[in-house]
């Protein structure tokens, strides 16, 4: 019926349809072994197979703890997921990212597991990124320092040129008005740094009345008390504010903004017998500029500044204890080399302060000697680089003649009797010390409630100094 051409042509084409049919199944074959596409809408997370060339990097999934992990040469390098061993065998299946979590799919023979290992930005590292990169900025603007004039005693407010401000004590109490008005003449309502050198009346007695007025946010002593009321006043005071007491100590930095800077070197130890050395000493840098603030420190701080090697130099030095002989040891003020020195003290005050030592230890090191006594109120202004003074005389402590004003004479017969009179008149006087205290009182003073000591006046002259509350005979 069908001849040979046409049943071998037909047995030809029968071949090839054979054979087409196997190659087709060996391609569906070869197609379902491939990895499944990763989708675009999301980011996928898989498993890195060749180790040899990837970047040595770890990514932690305890817990909630958020990283990024990072290659050798530091760059931020791809996520990757460490494997889970199991003894089970792990499904073929694709990790899919969400915003905080990579979710495990299940099958039929495993467990689900959701491990929170989040490939976003680390919010509390950014954080502490931003706060230390506030901390290190470069401050720009003016730094002004004003040693108020309040007599016998210290005050000293800085504006500084970030916007906050410091108070280095206040004076004694009659002195807070001054100290008060001052402040508000820079346009100021709070207080970021208050700082009590010292336990004495001459450097914390107008402090209470600053709580009181202004909004004080943090307040610095050293770790020293003494038994008066004006003590126990500021205490009070800090307590009916409801703020701490920070306890300063060397080394402790009070605020550090990169270029703007202010740490304490003193006091460095405890057990003194006299509480001027546990005076706070507080090195202030601005810039290229440097004020060194002393208190009332007198030539055993000095010394142990100096035996801990730390670095005095300042442009400004506010000078230990009003000008007293026991500080500024020409030692100290060689380490310190101040270009200029301010003395706070009193017009006529009953000390002799400054005395003629220290003033010739500063004179003869070339210093410029600005004293509160004959200027009134010193105020210094710096950019960080230039620095320059003014000054202002008030009409509480009016400004004390200067030496182009005295007329040198010689001591009348009249005068040197009257002096040996009195000094005789002294011996036969009673005045009364406290076991503790600096000064000496009279009967009846307030500051002999605890403990009251007879001693003759001219004893008391020589070691201890006048209360100036009860005032008692000079």
């Amino acid at each position: 019926m069908y001849n040979r051409k046409t049943c071998a042509l037909f047995a030809l084409i029968c071949l090839l349809l054979f054979l087409t049919g196997c190659s087709s199944v060996n391609n569906n074959n070869d197609l379902s072994r491939q990895e499944p596409n990763k989708t675009t809408a999301q980011a996928a997370v898989t498993e890195t197979k060749n180790t040899e060339n990837a970047p040595d990097t770890e990514f932690s999934a305890a817990d909630s703890d958020i990283s990024k992990p990072t290659g050798k040469d530091g760059k931020e390098a791809p996520a990757k997921v460490a494997e889970t061993p199991s003894t089970e065998k792990t499904p073929d299946v694709e990790f899919l990212t969400t915003d905080s979590a990579v979710s495990y799919p299940t099958d039929a023979d495993s467990e689900a597991v959701t491990s929170e290992i989040v490939v976003v930005d680390d919010k509390n590292a950014v954080s502490n990124k931003t706060e230390t990169a506030e901390k290190k900025q470069t401050v720009t603007g003016e730094l002004k320092v004003s040693f108020i004039d309040v007599g016998q005693g210290d005050s000293i407010f800085i504006s500084l040129p970030n916007g906050k401000n410091l108070l280095i004590d206040a004076g004694e109490a009659s002195a807070s008005k001054t100290v008060i008005q001052t402040i508000k003449d820079n346009k100021t309502k709070q207080i970021d740094y208050l700082i009590a050198t010292h336990p004495h009346s001459d450097h914390i007695g107008g402090i209470a009345a600053v709580l009181k007025e202004f909004d004080v946010k943090s307040v610095w002593l050293p770790e020293a008390t003494n038994t008066t009321q004006i003590f126990e006043n500021l205490l009070d005071a800090i307590e009916e504010e409801k703020l701490s007491i920070d306890i300063v100590s060397a080394g402790t930095t009070l605020f550090d903004f990169g270029n703007l800077k202010a740490v304490f070197i003193a006091p460095r130890g405890d057990g003194y017998k006299d509480l001027n050395n546990y005076s706070a000493v507080l090195m202030l840098t601005y810039g290229d500029r440097r004020f060194l603030f002393m208190g009332d420190a007198e030539d055993v701080s000095e010394k142990e500044i100096l035996a801990s090697k730390c670095d005095v130099a300042a442009d400004v030095l506010k000078v230990g204890h009003h000008g007293s002989s026991s500080s500024s040891t020409k030692a100290f003020i060689s380490a310190v080399s101040p270009k200029y020195a301010v003395i706070s003290c009193g017009k006529d005050n009953s000390y002799g302060h400054p005395t003629k030592q220290t003033l010739t230890t500063l004179v003869n090191s070339k210093i410029e000697v600005l004293r509160t006594d004959e200027k009134g109120t010193i105020v210094f202004t710096t950019d960080g680089k230039s620095i320059s003074y003014k000054t202002f005389g008030t009409e509480i402590q009016p400004r004390a003649p200067t030496d182009d004003d005295k007329t040198e004479t010689a001591p009348k017969k009249e005068e040197k009797e009257a002096a040996a009179a009195e000094l005789n008149q002294s011996s036969n006087v009673t005045v009364y010390i406290t076991k503790t205290g600096s000064k000496y009182h009279v009967d009846g003073c307030r500051y002999l409630s605890k403990s009251q000591i007879p001693i003759s006046l001219s004893e008391a002259k020589k070691k201890y100094e006048p209360c100036s509350v009860c005032k008692p005979p000079r």
